[in-house]
């Protein structure tokens, strides 16, 4: 009899174990995800010139640290932050290796006809495809739930901050932090309408 109860604990330890881990990995890809957009629109911010559009992006950016940091306390709540962070790398490391496997696949497949071209890049799109399909359901589900830890983290780090002594940095976002030193505001008397009191560009623009 205590043989099979703990076969059975064994069974149902194996079981949480293998549905962590595959949590971990759709938060970890969702993370790595999230990071290449925003790293895109901080480039794509840098050439832009100063006006409306620059600051609907770059409230964007700051819309994806948020997300980065509402995930990061989902896997900090639930216990699994190393292994968000190695399914994270792991899956920048396939993004990479999979940007220089077309590229050298690119290079072999030159000078063949065009015909050939033609289908190898659509074997690429459809892969594409499916890929981006994936990423989106993923962040379906993860997001939701981020966004509700986000809102308790906001109140946790608010009651937090009433009680500290001031003498911190402000939190901002580095768009924030950019657009204060241009206009020369002093980010201490600006209040943070982010996650957990995080400062925006929207906060500092006023707007």
């Amino acid at each position: 009899m205590t043989q099979g109860l703990n076969l059975q604990q064994q069974i149902q330890q194996l079981s949480q174990q293998s549905a962590q881990d595959f949590y971990a990995q759709s938060i970890g890809s969702l993370k790595s995800q999230i990071q290449n957009y925003r790293e895109q629109l901080e480039q794509y911010t840098e050439q832009l010139p100063e006006g409306d559009a620059k600051a609907q992006i770059e409230e964007m950016t700051d819309y994806y640290y948020e997300l980065e940091g509402s995930i990061d306390q989902v896997a900090q709540e639930q216990g699994i932050q190393d292994q968000v962070n190695e399914a994270a790398q792991s899956t920048q490391q396939k993004i990479m290796d999979f940007a220089q496997g077309a590229a050298q696949q690119a290079q072999d497949t030159v000078g063949q006809a065009a015909d050939q071209a033609g289908q190898v890049a659509g074997q690429v799109q459809d892969t594409a495809g499916q890929a981006t399909q994936q990423v989106q359901d993923t962040a379906g589900q993860a997001v939701g739930q981020a966004q509700q830890v986000a809102g308790q983290a906001a109140g946790q780090a608010q009651q937090a901050a009433a009680g500290g002594d001031g003498a911190e940095e402000p939190r901002a976002t580095h768009a924030a932090r950019r657009r204060a030193e241009q206009l020369g505001i002093d980010l201490s008397t600006i209040q943070g309408t982010g996650s957990g009191g995080l400062i925006t560009i929207r906060d500092v623009t006023g707007s």
